[in-house]
């Protein structure tokens, strides 16, 4: 039976086997990134289980090989070599997918910075409520990619909270949603602010009759609110003034 296993794994048809389903994976994997985007591929290509086993089985087999064709000669050594630039870089890649880390960390021209973010994406829920008569909370968080095409995550998730279960789980995924209104002719009455405090644009949607908070500055609707914008609307114009 070992010899059985050692004749498959370390054969060379299995070598050749490998090396066509990887290069075919590989062009797969770009047409992908090509067509949707880069995390479309990593859910269909690089990150599913079968393409870490055919990385896997590559080493099995380059290891196989160095003792099966008795590479450790001087005369085999470029053989060699090309077996040990293939085991190292697939080494390589294992560790850059499963202990180092990868991300972006912005710095200011004069300034220093000790926090980067990550390129990873997580989902976290909290699931608030009164146990004994005190708020509590609880928080579920996963890593999971997800794209209009894909996805890739341990939903759906199950949990109990004070003797309640509760499902969270996927329904559909938007790309590049934002907050905004929809002009109709039932509903309440808004007021769009546009403000650029930090250099960055930034829409606020205030209800009539309703108090925000923008940046610290309190902004009213038709609502007279002391130490407040107070904004009101009379016919097709608009009037504010502050109250103190």
């Amino acid at each position: 039976m070992t010899d059985l296993l050692k004749k498959f794994f370390f054969s060379t048809r299995l070598m050749s086997i490998l090396f066509i389903v990887f290069a075919v994976a590989m062009a797969f994997g770009t047409f992908i990134e090509s067509w949707y985007s880069t995390e479309t591929a990593r859910i269909w290509i690089y990150n599913t289980t079968w393409f870490e086993v055919i990385m896997v089985f590559f080493v099995i087999n380059f290891i196989g090989n160095i003792s099966r064709y008795r590479l450790l000669r001087k005369e085999k050594w470029p053989v060699l070599v090309l077996h040990l630039s293939w085991i190292l870089i697939i080494i390589g890649a294992f560790v850059t997918r499963y202990i180092s880390y990868e991300g972006m960390m912005p710095i200011r021209e004069g300034a220093t910075e000790n926090v980067f973010f990550s390129d990873k994406t997580f989902l976290t829920a909290y699931v608030e409520g009164d146990i004994n008569g005190e708020p509590r909370r609880k928080t579920m968080e996963d890593e999971l990619i997800v794209t209009p095409e894909a996805l890739k995550s341990n939903l759906p998730w199950t949990g109990d909270f004070n003797g309640q279960e509760f499902t969270i789980s996927y329904v559909d995924f938007i790309d590049g949603a934002k907050e905004g209104l929809i002009p109709g002719n039932s509903g309440n009455t808004y007021l769009k602010i546009v403000e650029a405090g930090d250099g960055q644009r930034h829409e606020h949607f205030l209800e009539n009759g309703k108090v925000m908070s923008i940046h610290g500055v309190l902004f009213s609707l038709n609502n007279e609110t002391e130490g407040a914008i107070n904004i009101f609307a009379y016919g097709c114009g608009l009037q504010n003034f502050i109250c103190f």
